[in-house]
């Protein structure tokens, strides 16, 4: 399970059930079936007090949203958002503690609240809708920070700095860029190659050791294994294995902020330190632009603070 930030998408685990459920749900599908299919697959997580509310929130939430949100579903929902609530109150780190209380009391009160009229998500779009970046590998944009978390935190015109070093096939077929995101130093573009070389990556997250070969080809595990033996893996001073890459997610050319500056195509970057890259493209982190509460930068915001400056609290246990 991949988590990178406490909003209500900031994980894997909610973001698959939420897609999950629109594609079932599009399929014509009822919700109790869906809900029973999904509580199914993540049965042995659902006594998790991680793993549990991540599930319930993310069915009551989209549920919620199409008008269709179950009455047992609602109840297990507010139940974990008292004891997530619980948990929250407790994190040493005040930003990330308020920020984890703000979410769990506006989905309470949105699953207090009347739902929307039912309907069913969007169908799929046609082929010849599917969304390319046009992005070449290599090329670097700008994106000034201007929101309110970027003021709270003393950041606010400076400039995340996205490149694109691969790419991605996102359901049902759009290509989006995977990306390394830098941070720059103050409000100063970088106009060379060396200039973008001394601006700090963004981690984006981080892998335990011990699931470096993840994941493992069942049809053949010692092999795969033996065979991802010969990468090199090097740990931080944490002993994990820290990622710098994600999937930048647009369905629609609309999708991505008409303020980007693209500064050009810097082709032989230095790569950040000690990266780990996942041997599965599907294993990397995502962030779209826009999603629900949750904006690319927001995301993107927590990620530094909570990896690069350490205040995550897994940094912080490990120090003790």
């Amino acid at each position: 399970m991949g988590v990178w930030g406490v909003g209500l998408y900031q994980n894997d685990t909610s973001l698959d059930v939420q897609e999950e459920f629109k594609e079932l749900f599009r399929k014509g599908k009822t919700v109790r079936e869906i809900t029973d299919k999904i509580l199914t697959a993540y049965a042995e997580g659902l006594d998790d007090p991680e793993e549990a509310p991540l599930v319930w929130f993310a069915l009551a939430d989209t549920q919620w949203c199409y008008g269709v949100l179950l009455a047992d579903v609602r109840e297990k929902a507010l139940e974990w958002i008292e004891k997530s609530l619980e948990r929250a109150n407790s994190f040493d780190d005040l930003p990330l503690r308020k920020k984890a209380i703000k979410v769990l009391e506006s989905l309470r009160q949105k699953l207090n609240s009347p739902q929307p009229p039912a309907k069913v998500p969007p169908a799929v779009p046609p082929r010849s809708r599917l969304y390319r970046c046009p992005w070449n590998v290599g090329d670097v944009f700008a994106y000034r920070l201007t929101s309110d978390l970027a003021k709270e935190r003393g950041i606010a015109g400076r400039y995340f700095l996205i490149q694109k070093v691969d790419e991605y096939t996102w359901h049902p077929g759009h290509i989006v860029p995977i990306v390394y995101v830098k941070l720059t130093k103050d409000e100063t573009l970088p106009v060379t190659q060396d200039e973008y070389n001394q601006a700090e990556y963004v981690q984006t997250s981080f892998t335990n050791f011990e699931e470096r070969f993840f994941p493992i080809d069942g049809r053949r595990p010692e092999e795969d294994i033996l065979e991802k033996s010969k990468f090199t893996y090097e740990v931080d001073e944490y002993g994990f294995l820290p990622e710098f890459r994600i999937k930048l997610v647009a369905t629609s050319k609309v999708r991505p902020p008409r303020d980007l500056i693209f500064l050009g195509n810097f082709p032989d970057v230095k790569p950040p330190k000690k990266e780990f890259v996942p041997h599965a493209k599907i294993n990397i982190h995502s962030a779209l632009w826009k999603n629900h509460d949750l904006t690319f930068e927001s995301v993107m915001i927590e990620a530094y603070y909570m990896h690069n400056k350490r205040e995550l609290s897994i940094y912080r246990s490990q120090e003790e």
